[in-house]
């Protein structure tokens, strides 16, 4: 069922990636305490709301699944519905929580049924449901564009798709209310003392396109956890995403994957942030609560970007001047990337050196794709270098790919 919650709150695809084993440890007094010696029973209704609006954390990045059609999708819809309309609690907020989740996903199974059902644009038929389904877990704003050209038969999935935005954001509304009724029934929050380890492998160029958020339990099981993590970025954005676990063994990882920004109808979505500066994580559970803030900006993010670059090479030729009958032909050098497949936006800074002569120049680029040769030429650079230092430097990174040139070697 959990499944079907992250089908209407995550429009992206997810690429494993590795998550390393940083650490963190709790630099902020607690934020929540019940005060109580002893927490209330977590009712059982609990646990079947929790489970149904959260979203996945799995103790296998390998186990998310992105190929789950539209009868499937339905389907888990249904049994969604049907069992949170089932919860009947002594808790008044249990039961709001409920209310909220079963209207949101009713209002998205009929939407999904009605363009399921609805005539498709010519030529594009099953391929355009296909490429539907596979929105909600892939480039979703693309697929949807490219069936945008019947305008007649397009117009009513249109209105169908803007009714489902709005039950994917009251769906998404609904699990970030967990938190509070979970935090009555849990023990007071105390200090991590790196009981709770996280790590963060943000999405950068080729490595991605999702954010993956690594917690590891170094002691003994935890029950019932309501786990909320809130995202905040570099320039001061913030998301907040809800899982829950019935049962998180001692001395194991467990892999939460946040999908990438959408853009449809104007409409804009993320279930992570632009550059992520920061993460806090605030855990709710009968036995154990606490809180951590781990600060990614720096030297938990370097250490990520230095490991993608780990193995990248670069091709270089020296580019002498020619006089031309039309144009010149100025000194340079020529660079081609081998390794890795892309280099995301980055500056690129040659310095030519020979005796005490030296001459800097600075290119910027969008991106850099594998195979592509660039030209790092100037009219300024009026002496023939003997050693040419090459560095390529990343926003929102101290990391740095430096290489020296020996033109006369």
């Amino acid at each position: 069922m959990r499944r079907y919650a992250l089908a209407l709150t995550l429009l992206g695809a997810f690429v494993l990636t590795g998550c390393s084993n940083g650490t963190a440890t709790s630099t902020k007094s607690p934020r929540f305490s019940n005060g109580a010696a002893a927490p209330k029973a977590l009712p059982p209704e609990y646990r079947t709301l929790a489970e149904i609006l959260s979203l996945d954390i799995r103790s296998d990045p390998k186990q998310y699944r992105d190929n789950e059609g539209m009868a499937e999708i339905i389907g888990e819809g249904h049994t969604a519905v049907m069992a949170l309309r089932g919860i009947k609690s002594s808790d008044s907020d249990i039961n709001y929580i409920a209310a909220q989740g079963q209207a949101a996903f009713s209002d998205a199974i009929s939407r999904l049924e009605r363009i399921n059902s609805l005539p498709k644009p010519p030529g594009e038929g099953e391929l355009f449901v296909s490429s539907f389904i596979d929105g909600f877990f892939s480039n979703f704003a693309g697929a949807f564009e490219r069936a945008r050209d019947a305008e007649d038969k397009q117009r009513a999935i249109i209105n169908e798709v803007e009714g489902l935005i709005g039950a994917i954001d009251k769906a998404d509304a609904a699990q970030t209310l967990l938190p509070k009724v979970a935090e009555r029934y849990a023990a007071p929050v105390s200090t991590n003392a790196g009981r709770i380890r996280v790590d963060l492998d943000e999405s950068w160029g080729p490595f991605g396109p999702h954010d993956w958020l690594c917690l590891y339990n170094t002691g003994p099981d935890l029950e019932d956890c309501t786990i909320l993590v809130e995202l905040t970025g570099a320039n001061g954005d913030v998301r907040k995403n809800v899982h829950f676990l019935r049962k998180w063994s001692g001395n194991s990882w467990m892999y939460a994957r946040y999908a990438p920004d959408y853009d449809l109808l104007g409409r804009k979505g993320r279930m992570t942030v632009y550059n992520v500066d920061t993460v806090d994580v605030t855990i709710f559970s009968p036995k154990f609560s606490t809180t951590i803030h781990y600060v990614y900006t720096g030297a938990e993010k370097d250490k990520d970007v230095a490991e993608w670059c780990k193995d990248a090479h670069l091709t270089w030729w020296y580019q002498a001047f020619e006089e031309g009958i039309f144009f010149d032909t100025y000194r340079g050098v020529k660079l081609r990337l081998d390794k890795p497949a892309i280099l995301p936006k980055c500056r690129v800074d040659v310095t030519s050196k020979s005796g005490w002569q030296s001459k800097g120049l600075y290119w910027e680029f969008d991106y850099w794709e594998q195979g592509d040769t660039k030209t790092f030429s100037h009219k300024d650079l009026t002496f023939d270098p003997d050693t040419i230092e090459v560095v390529i430097s990343f926003p929102g990174t101290n990391h740095r790919i430096n290489r020296t040139l020996n033109r006369k070697k």
